[in-house]
This record gives structure tokens, sequence and C-alpha cells, in this order.
């Protein structure tokens, strides 16, 4: 039986509630004129402001304008699912609780479609199951990216735009019982208002569960939905030249706008410490660094960084290292830069780390623009006025020199093989990974060439042609043995180095490329990644990384040989959650390949 009901008039068949009718169907429906009571009893479904609702039964207070839903109640709007066992929802107030509250919560949707008020425009229907539904193997697949998260609470009350949760449990994980979970005795969430549509969320009590028996609680108290935050505000990391060796970092978010964000990283040198014997007092043993970003608009954006060596300012001028980078993206893959910056760290090869003294100029740059079927070309064109070391006896030990630069760069990957994924389910395909493995294998060729002219009337030209295989093997799926990742290249570079400075000169002319990364046991991968100048027979640019990697998160340690760096990354999907900062890809270090700088 289906009939649209309309409160607030003595005529059931007429009246409304805030210009919005109550559209029901049922098995069966009684309405009690004494005691104005309307009752829906059996397979009922409600519509009302885009937002559906199914119950065993559903009782509504006409006069008082106060529904009831008992029963199996789903409550869809969007990408959002609600489930509970009670609704209680006062519709002139728009006021009301769910006990029991379980469901489906899409992060990058939550404040439009969970937002009673507001009519969206053509919300497009949930298909994904409430918590404790058995999924298919296509529901699994669309839960792969983690942008859908589970919940459960014992009750959930909302209060026009604002939602309270009790003993809330969230987990980014398709399959029960989760091996990650975010709990919290309370959770407030609610708009901020603006154009973006964002949610701020604040938890009190607030800790992540791994595999229901590790527990570490939240340091940070309120989260925008939809912005990245870091795991750990705590972080350790190694860096031998810069922080004397282990260091520990903290990260603290002074502002974070949907246009400005800008962050102070406070340091302590344990390293520096431990040799000093223990003196707690040495300015040297502490640093810190501030990064600042700010979008200007969707497509011109800045970014700053300041880093102090030391807390000793006779220091700073030898030991401190800045730099500020526009950038305004033309399109999507086209880019230009403006940079200006003091004492960058660049890694050129088997020359090691150099240093950049100061630096200021600008690049047009074009990633991936596609040609025909797997070819791509990347170019760079630009002009620095640049400070560094030279060897050149013509040349002061630190000349200033203008230097133009121009690359380009065909690439091609042919697939060789393809195989195929597992099933996305909890002990196949989404055991040990985020999602399913596919084995491939590809062959792969470069040919470019780069040209860089000096003030001095110096040039260095280079022409590059590269081949390699690349692929994995395994499904990361059984406990032994089952991935390996493999890339195996050679390039030849065609130059004379004639660079004045040291930072860019070309040395290594035939270069192997070899990687591996090889499950052991379980989530345990360990590989590594080097470059062996054939010539010469020296191996450069090492790395060694171990990893342990589970489906809703990860952690990764690495370390390299010749940049004496190392750190310990966080990985956990969903949640808008980044990771840590990566001190191989701080904007303070770049690398420098066959004479052009690409900074991280």
């Amino acid at each position: 039986m289906t009939a649209p009901l309309r409160l607030g008039q003595a005529n059931p068949e007429t009246p409304v509630v805030r210009d919005q009718p109550l559209e029901v169907t049922a098995d069966r429906q009684e309405f009690d004129l004494l005691r104005r009571l309307f009752n829906a009893i059996g397979n009922v479904f409600l519509r009302f402001k885009e937002a559906e609702l199914t119950a065993d039964r559903i009782q509504t207070d006409i006069d008082a304008q106060i529904l009831v839903a008992e029963g199996n109640v789903t409550i869809t709007r969007g990408d959002q699912v609600l489930q509970g066992d009670r609704l209680e929802y006062n519709l002139r107030l728009d006021q009301g609780s769910l006990t029991n509250a379980r469901g489906v919560v899409n992060t990058a949707r939550v404040d439009r479609d969970l937002n009673l008020i507001l009519s969206p425009d053509a919300l497009p229907p949930s298909t994904l199951p409430g918590l404790g539904q058995q999924q298919t193997a296509t529901e699994a697949a669309a839960t792969e990216t983690f942008d859908r998260l589970r919940f459960e609470a014992d009750r959930l009350e909302f209060d026009g735009r604002r939602w309270f949760a009790t003993n809330l449990r969230i987990t980014n994980d398709p399959f029960n019982p989760p091996e990650l979970e975010a709990r919290a005795q309370q959770a407030i969430a609610e708009p901020l208002g603006g154009a973006d549509d964002e949610t701020l969320l604040k938890v009190r009590r607030g800790r992540v569960v791994f595999d229901q028996r590790v527990a570490l609680p939240i340091v940070l108290r309120q989260f925008v939905v939809g912005r990245p935050y870091e795991i750990l505000p705590f972080e350790f990391g190694y860096d031998e030249r810069d922080r004397g060796g282990l260091f520990l970092l903290y990260r603290y978010r002074a502002i974070n706008t949907p246009k400005t964000q800008v962050t102070f990283l406070p340091s302590i040198y344990l390293e520096r410490i431990i040799s000093n014997n223990f003196n707690f007092f040495d300015a040297n043993s502490y640093g810190g660094a501030i990064e600042v970003g700010h979008r200007f608009t969707s497509q011109t954006r800045l970014r700053s960084y300041g880093f102090l060596n030391t807390l000793d300012p006779s220091d700073w001028p030898r030991t401190s290292r800045a730099g500020i980078d526009l950038f305004h993206n033309l399109d999507a893959r086209n880019l230009l830069t403006l940079s200006a910056i003091y004492r960058q760290r660049v890694f050129n090869r088997s020359l090691g780390e150099q240093e950049i003294s100061s630096s200021f100029g600008g690049t047009l740059s074009g990633t991936a623009l596609p040609l025909t079927q797997g070819l791509v070309l990347n170019y760079l064109v630009g002009g620095q006025y640049v400070t560094a070391a030279s060897d050149d006896p013509s040349l002061p030990p630190k000349p200033s020199l203008g230097r133009l630069q121009a690359a380009a760069s065909l690439n091609w990957a042919m697939p060789l093989w393809r195989g195929t994924p597992l099933p996305p389910t909890q002990t196949q395909g989404l055991r040990y990974s985020p999602r399913p493995v596919q084995p491939f294998l590809e062959f792969y060729t470069q040919l470019g060439g780069a040209a860089n002219y000096y003030t001095n009337g110096s040039t260095q030209p280079a022409l590059v042609a590269g081949a390699g295989f690349r692929g994995q093997v395994g499904h990361f799926s059984r406990n032994w043995l089952d991935y390996t990742g493999f890339d195996l290249g050679f390039t030849q570079t065609l130059s004379e180095p004639s660079s004045p400075f040291i930072f860019d000169r070309i040395t290594d002319f035939s270069v192997l490329n070899v990687g591996l990364l090889q499950q052991i046991y379980g989530p345990l991968r360990v590989g590594t990644q080097m470059k062996i100048n054939v010539d010469t027979g020296r191996i450069f640019d090492t790395d060694i990384i171990v990893e342990y990697s589970r489906r809703t998160y990860g952690v990764i340690f690495r370390y390299n040989l010749d940049n004496r760096l190392g750190a310990i990354l966080f990985r956990i999907n969903g949640f808008n959650w980044r990771g840590n900062a990566d001190p191989f890809s701080s904007p303070g270090r770049g690398t420098v390949t066959d004479g052009v700088i690409r900074s991280n």
C-alpha cells in the first residue's frame, strides 16, 4: 500500500511537514483519528527530503510531528547508510536519536549527505551494506579505496546539522573483525560553514586499535573531515648530515584552513645528546623547521619552508636552509614554477650529496603528456641564477652564474603479460594489500636529451637512452614468498662533463638500475633499490626497505646508504590521513639526473 502522508493539518491526506511530503509504503497503514497517530507496519519504506527510511514499523504523531521507527531501521541518503534499532525524530525541530547505530559513511560527502536541512541535487543512491551485513566480492571491491568507513555507536543523536555519538567505533576495514579501528568515548560532528561543506569532528578519549589488541591514543582532539592529517605528530628519523643522526620531531599544525597551512616542527637531536654526554642544555641538541603553504586559486599555490640546524644563532648563516616556491598549473600536466632557495641539498648520483648555496629562477615543465598509446612526453625548460661550489680553476670556489636548461624525454611502456588478480576478499586479494595485486611484466624504454648553458660560456649537452623490464609476480596472499616486485633497467648517457658547477655535473654514463621487493612471511616484505655505474663498478643511491603491510595500514622502514637518511613511515588508508613526513621527499632536498635538477 502506497500513500503520501502530509502532516500538520486536520485532514491527514493534505497536510505537509515543512513543505515536504512523507511518502510511505508498507504492508499495512493505520490512522488513529482520535489520537492523531499514523502507523505503518511491515516492510515500511519512507522517503523524506532525499532520504530513504526502511523499518519494520513506524509511528508518527501528527500534531507533535514526531516520528518513531523500530526494527531493522535503515536510513540512506546519498552515499551514507545508517542503521539502528530505534529512531526517534522530531520533524519540526530536525532533532532525533538512533540507538545501536551502525552503518557506512563516505567521508568525501558526509556533510552534504547527512545535512537533512539541505536538499542536495540528484544525490546518487547508496549501494553499500551496513555494518554486520555480508559483503559480496563486488561490494568489497567498491570499498578498496577505503573512502567509505563503517561505524558503530551506542547512541547517535543529531540536532540540526550537529551529530553526537557515544562510544563511537570507526573502521576502514570492510571485513570483520576489523584489523584497525578508531574509537572514541564521545564524538561530535558539526559543519564549519563556507563553500567547501567541511565538517569538524571532535573526539574525547580517542584511540586507534590495531588487530583488536594494540591501542595507541589519538593525540589530536579534532579533525576536519576531508583535509589530510599526519597519522602521528611525533616522528623518528635519521639524518646524519643535518641532524647528527637519530632525531625526534614533533609536528604542530598551527594553522590549517582550506587555503592556508602553517606547520611548526621542533626537533630533538637524540644522537647529538648521547654523543655529548647527555648534555640537554646544548643549543646544538635542538633545532626546528616551519612549513607554510597557501592556495591563492585552484591553479596557483605557494609553498615555503625554513630549517634551523641548531638553536645557536651564530651558526644559522652556515647551517640554516630555506626556500619558497610559487606553482601555477597551466592545466593538469603543465606546471609553471618560480623558486628561490637558500642552501638546498641535492643528490647527484655517484657524486653523492652536493649543496646549492643559493638559487632563484623558474621552470616550465610537463609530465606524462600522452602522444600515442603507451608513449608519453616529459619536458622541462627554465633558468636560474645559481651560486654553488666549483672546481674550475678559472672561477671562484663558489661562483654565481646564470644557468639555462632544457630537457625532454620520450617514455614508452609495452605490456608483455598481465595476470589475473585474486578476488577482493578477506583471505585472498585483500589479505595483506589495500587492493588486489595484479601480476604483470612490461618492457619500457626512454629516449631523451638535455642541454645546460652557463653565462660563463660553458655548455653541457647530454643524450640519454635506456630500456628495461619491470613487473611483479605472486598475489601477496599466501604466507610464504607470494610476492616479488622487480625492476631491471640500463641507461646510456652521451655527454661531456663540462658544467662549471659540481652539483649538476654528469659523471655516470652507463648505469644499471636494480630493484627488488620480496615477501618473506605474511605481511613482511624486504627490498632494495640501487644503481650501479657499469664503467667503474661503483654502487650508489642504495635504498634498504623493510615493510609491514596490511590492507588497512602499514609501516615502512627506509634507509639510504649514500644520503645517510632513514625514516619510519606509517600508512593508514582512509580517514584522510596521509602518513607522516618523509625526509626523503623534503622540499629542501632535490636530485640531479643527467644535469637536470628535480626538486621533491
